[in-house]
């Protein structure tokens, strides 16, 4: 039984070692494929059919979203550069990685601290019928079933929401 516990402590060990030398995100990528998500279809309303998403958008631009969001004055390319900005200033590990050919939308994908989970965030500016912004932003998380509600604290924290 000791032999056992060495043996783990030795694993565990090597591991953690690994994870500092390599990367934990380089680790993550191996293991399970490329961090990214790809882009998020709103216009389909598909989930991912776990606990470890969250959807946020202004009155009437999604179905059942998380949270609801106030609507934001500017255009709506000024909105994502906005919010942009502003996840970059409350998430220390965030890459900004769509192409950004297009200002009305923006993808990231943001890793935790601890352990370098990755997720992707996906925010979507269009405008309503009647010119009013409609934001839209899907997070979620690659790995897992749960994300103790982290990828809704994220968006609660990116649009000022309690």
């Amino acid at each position: 039984m000791k032999m056992f516990f060495v043996i783990l402590v030795v694993v565990i060990g090597l591991i953690v070692l690994a994870a500092i030398v390599y990367g934990r995100e380089r680790i993550w990528e191996r293991m399970t494929g490329p961090a990214d998500l790809g882009r998020y279809d709103f216009t389909q309303g598909r989930r991912s059919g776990s606990p470890n998403d969250a959807l946020a958008c202004t009155e009437g631009a999604c179905t059942a979203p998380d949270i609801t969001i106030a609507t934001p004055d500017g255009s709506p390319a000024e909105i994502v550069a906005r919010l942009a900005e502003r996840l970059a200033a409350i998430e220390a590990h965030v890459r900004r990685i769509d192409d950004r050919s297009n200002p009305l939308y923006a993808r990231f994908v943001i890793y935790t601290p601890l352990m370098r989970f990755p997720d992707t965030l996906d925010i979507e500016v269009t405008e309503h019928s009647d010119g009013a912004p409609a934001i839209r932003a899907y997070s979620r998380s690659k790995l897992g079933r749960s994300d103790l509600g982290t990828n809704r604290k994220r968006l609660e924290e990116l649009f000022g929401v309690r």
